[in-house]
């Protein structure tokens, strides 16, 4: 990843703490993050909960509720945990993306690399906004299973790379 400038900091305490609130995920699985007012109006804008199971075990895992909004040029995405406070929030636009957690500020101008830094693991930000409006946006390595858009679900499935990997989706209604 050449050009692309990424403040480090302490990974471990960021991370640790989102791997570690599976458990307590599990636990609150009914509890849902307050709607959020964004402040642009007219722009997309999605929440509900989110979970990530990775192949390699439950410490690879990741669940939190979140409200995406803006596109896959500029936008937003918040995380929160069970009780409804912010773990973390990326914002991007063209050419720079930020990270900000209790922990850490991290800026980049590469929004996969704050992806993986925040939950270690590449997720196709860009192609979830067409999921979410339904569209099948095709991703290498992806297949996203969209037949239940309409009650508000998505799974997605990574075949490739390995570890294997499974995003599943549940929109607020």
């Amino acid at each position: 990843m050449t050009g692309s400038r990424v403040a480090v900091a302490p990974r471990g305490p960021l991370r640790r703490r989102v791997l570690l609130l599976g458990p307590a995920v599990l636990l609150a699985a009914c509890a849902q993050p307050p709607l959020r007012e964004h402040a642009m109006s007219g722009e997309d804008s999605w929440s509900g909960r989110l979970g990530l199971q990775v192949d390699e075990g439950t410490d690879k895992s990741f669940s939190a509720g979140f409200d995406l909004s803006g596109n896959a040029d500029r936008g937003s995405l918040t995380l929160y945990n069970p009780l409804g406070n912010v773990m973390a929030t990326l914002r991007w636009s063209p050419g720079v993306a930020s990270l900000d957690s209790p922990d850490q500020q991290l800026e980049s101008d590469s929004l996969s690399a704050l992806v993986v830094q925040l939950t270690g693991n590449d997720l196709p930000i860009q192609a979830l906004f067409g999921w979410l409006k339904g569209v099948d946006v095709k991703v290498t390595g992806w297949e996203a299973d969209l037949s239940r858009i309409d009650s508000g679900r998505i799974v997605a499935t990574r075949f490739s790379p390995l570890p294997g990997a499974v995003l599943r989706i549940v929109l607020n209604r």
